[in-house]
């Protein structure tokens, strides 16, 4: 072999040798991004697990909340793992605006809001609110890195070439980034008068 012959097979391994270990690299980015949101998912779908029990505190007090609450049954069934990162936010964003009125509106029913169910409820979904948080800032994270490993000449070329693009950040509208101020009164000096 002569020697322009050695310096071509050297250069052609070196150019699929890098191929391979960008492609694994962005592969690698892109299934922590499919796994954060994952985790995403799995923490709003709890959300979800609570609504039948915040139904079921609620219900008979109002026929306003009643309606709301069927809205959200009903928003609950229309969500598919298969929607893109923007639809969901958007209907994400209306479920936490109809559970934030029904949590509001309670402010109207002293009994239902000293109730040690919905005390309960009301602490199980602050609690489920920073679980999505914290869910939703490592999807973002994992996003922000696929992004830019996308984006970097030339991984560029590589990623455009096997068809990744670039994906949404997810911010859904949460309960507690407005914090909900909920007045529970002290039914013991109301007794003791």
């Amino acid at each position: 072999m002569n020697p322009g012959t050695i310096v071509v097979i050297i250069l052609l391994v070196i150019l699929v040798g890098y191929i391979i270990y960008i492609f694994n690299k962005i592969t690698k980015a892109s299934n922590l991004n499919y796994e954060a949101f994952s985790n995403v998912d799995s923490v709003l779908k709890k959300r979800f697990d609570l609504i039948p029990n915040l139904e079921a505190i609620v219900k008979g007090y109002t026929s306003h909340e009643k309606t709301t609450l069927e809205d959200i049954a009903a928003m609950r069934a229309d969500l598919s793992e298969r929607m893109t990162v923007s639809d969901r936010q958007k209907k994400e964003d209306k479920l936490s605006a109809m559970i934030k009125d029904v949590v509001i509106s309670v402010e109207n029913y002293p009994d239902l809001k000293a109730s040690e169910q919905f005390l309960s409820l009301q602490k199980e979904l602050v609690k489920i609110e920073e679980d999505i948080e914290k869910a939703r800032r490592y999807y973002n994270g994992t996003t922000r890195n696929f992004n830019a490993l996308i984006q970097q000449f030339p991984n560029n070329i590589l990623a455009s070439i096997l068809g990744f693009k670039k994906r949404a950040f997810f911010d859904v509208d949460l309960l507690t980034r407005e914090e909900v101020k909920i007045n529970f009164p002290d039914r013991r000096k109301e007794e003791r008068k």
